[in-house]
């Protein structure tokens, strides 16, 4: 995610201290960083394998010990009893933990290893569960990193930076996510990541790119995901619309183009904001997709899942 793209939430700015060992992120959280139905973590989650918890936050600090997929270490924070963690930003940009591993002992764990917020998505036939870690960056940022964790932490896999929420299929043999690429869009009004659509397996192994686009929506019955498209992989623009593509990543086509002048994003302060993601109606036949007008109003397209429009409004 660039800046010019929506965050998912942000910190205000965070005042940096430097200290003996190293640069101190004092990361006092004014307010509370996540939505109601993110997970509460009140200690650090490990999600990766053999994950090293060192005496002090430096890459060449002493390993105290291993930490496997699954444990859960408290958090020590800055006021006790408030939870709130000390993050300790080193000399390469990286954010550490302070973590307490026994009643007189304690370690510092990097926090892209580890998880203190996150959602959590189960598979519908508990076959394993994706955790969406809401890492935070030393820019005061929140990285929406995916992992994927099987067989009770047996095994653990981080994917990468996110936008969204995965979807998973009716059998959670596979699930459907939006990726950030590092190709930049050609567009001199906004900086923003061209993103794609992929379908992944339940483990994480096998990854199918299915187009440059955001918001998927899944209608298996057709299988078929629909989706916002307004630049292709290269980052070059095309007619805005809405898109669809079958699941194994063939025969992408345009549902519906847009007027000429409605787009998905709209310019609000400092950044740009992207349209609502797009809606199945109740009956299942039709799609709401939506999209900022003349005067960044937002509207309303109502269209079957051939293209007819059906309704249009302001929202």
């Amino acid at each position: 995610m660039t800046a010019g793209r929506r965050s998912f939430c942000a910190w205000p700015c965070l005042p940096v201290v430097a200290g003996v060992a190293g640069l101190l992120l004092a990361a006092s959280l004014a307010f509370d960083p996540c939505p109601a139905w993110a997970a509460s973590a009140a200690d650090a989650l490990v999600l990766g394998r053999e994950v090293p918890i060192r005496q002090s936050p430096h890459l060449t600090a002493g390993i105290v010990k291993r930490a496997r997929p699954g444990e859960a270490y408290e958090v020590i924070g800055r006021k006790p009893g408030k939870g709130q963690p000390l993050y300790i930003l080193d000399e390469n940009g990286d954010l550490w933990l302070k973590i307490r591993l026994g009643e007189d002992e304690v370690g510092f764990v990097r926090n892209d290893q580890v998880s203190v917020a996150r959602e959590e998505y189960p598979s519908p036939r508990q076959k394993g569960q994706l955790i969406v870690n809401l890492r935070s960056t030393a820019e005061g940022d929140i990285i929406r990193d995916l992992w994927v964790v099987q067989e009770a932490w047996q095994h653990s896999r981080r994917l990468g930076p996110i936008d969204g929420r995965p979807v998973w299929d009716g059998q959670g043999d596979w699930f459907i996510v939006q990726m950030d690429s590092d190709m930049t869009v050609k567009d001199p009004n906004m900086e923003r990541t061209v993103e794609r659509i992929e379908k992944v397996s339940a483990d994480g192994r096998t990854r199918t790119l299915l187009a440059a686009g955001s918001n998927p929506l899944v209608l298996e019955a057709r299988r078929e995901v629909y989706f916002y498209r307004d630049v292709d992989a290269q980052g070059e623009p095309v007619p805005a619309g809405l898109f669809a593509v079958s699941l194994d990543g063939t025969n992408v086509r345009a549902v519906y183009l847009l007027p000429e002048r409605y787009r998905f994003w709209k310019e609000d302060g400092d950044f740009f904001v992207e349209a609502p993601a797009p809606q199945l109606t109740a009956g299942g036949q039709r799609i709401h997709l939506f999209a900022f007008g003349p005067g960044a109003i937002r509207y309303r397209f109502t269209v079957t899942l051939d293209g007819d429009l059906t309704s249009f409004r302001r929202d």
